[in-house]
């Protein structure tokens, strides 16, 4: 992981050499500004709403809602706490069976093992711990009527035995532009290339960043992180009405949508045919590729 995280950085460097964003401090994986917030919309663009991807949750004459569920990485601490607890369930079992093993005449090595197998329950406990206490969402909203964006977060505490906490961050819309960054690396099997679309909020009449927030990540392509932004600045200005196509999400949770959440053009669920009717040309072209490295 480190490895490719290196990668990641060197490739981003290398690429943005010689160019430079107009936001400071600039962000290291930093890979292109977007479209000032307030220059001109172009009407006669051709706008579709599918670049949602079914991000949105709510929406009406002064709210947009848009999920980040779709950002999260989840299963990975279940999975690493599983492989633990078999593998350590593996060397205990091992240990019994043999002849010279003696509960109450512990050696070095015995005591060694006892201190990694207790480490080893407590690492299996924390990692389920912050995977099921992971939160299910952390949506913004953008508010017409007021002008301002209400960002819910939830913030991790300083002791793992402690329950998250949410907090709502609001901003002034006048304050916020929005910047690609750009995360790359070899994973072994291939060439992975990922976007994220982060709002930048600064301090009013400057560019100097005051905070940074991952509106949209984990996207192969930049035109529709770019057209998402699009599509926010269409709709704090016009409404819903300038967003035409734009559906709100369908929420819900079961054994295919959790199977096929990162491949849902795969799943024969209502949810999957959704998502086939918003694929455009491209999308089909990326999952025909990416589907031979699963």
């Amino acid at each position: 992981m480190g490895h490719i995280q290196s990668n990641q950085q060197s490739e981003t460097i290398v690429m943005n050499l010689g160019k430079q964003s107009r936001f400071h401090p600039q962000h290291p994986l930093w890979y292109e500004d977007l479209a000032p917030r307030s220059s001109p919309i172009d009407e006669d663009q051709d706008f579709d709403g599918a670049c949602f991807n079914e991000d949105v949750t709510v929406v009406d004459e002064n709210h947009l809602e848009i999920s980040r569920e779709s950002s999260f990485m989840r299963g990975s601490g279940i999975a690493m706490a599983l492989i633990i607890f078999l593998l350590y369930g593996w060397i205990i079992a091992t240990d019994l069976r043999d002849p010279r093993f003696a509960v109450f005449k512990p050696n070095f090595l015995g005591f060694f093992m006892a201190c990694v197998t207790i480490g080893g329950a407590i690492a299996v406990l924390k990692l389920l711990y912050l995977d099921l206490r992971l939160p299910r969402d952390t949506p913004i909203r953008f508010n017409r009527k007021t002008q301002k964006i209400y960002v819910y977060e939830f913030v991790k505490p300083k002791y793992w035995f402690q329950l998250w906490r949410t907090e709502i961050k609001v901003h002034d819309w006048n304050c916020i532009e929005a910047e690609l960054i750009k995360i790359a690396g070899y994973t072994g099997k291939a060439y992975v290339v990922r976007h994220e679309l982060l709002l930048v909020v600064c301090r009013p009449g400057t560019n100097e960043v005051v905070d940074r927030i991952s509106l949209k990540g984990l996207e192969p392509l930049d035109a529709i992180l770019a057209e998402m932004w699009t599509g926010v600045r269409r709709f704090m200005e016009g409404g819903p009405d300038a967003v035409p196509g734009i559906e709100t999400k369908v929420r819900e949770i079961g054994f295919l949508y959790s199977l096929f959440a990162y491949m849902p053009y795969l799943s024969p669920s209502e949810a999957g045919i959704r998502f086939r009717n918003s694929m455009r040309w491209y999308d089909w072209a990326l999952a025909c590729i990416s589907i031979w490295f699963f």
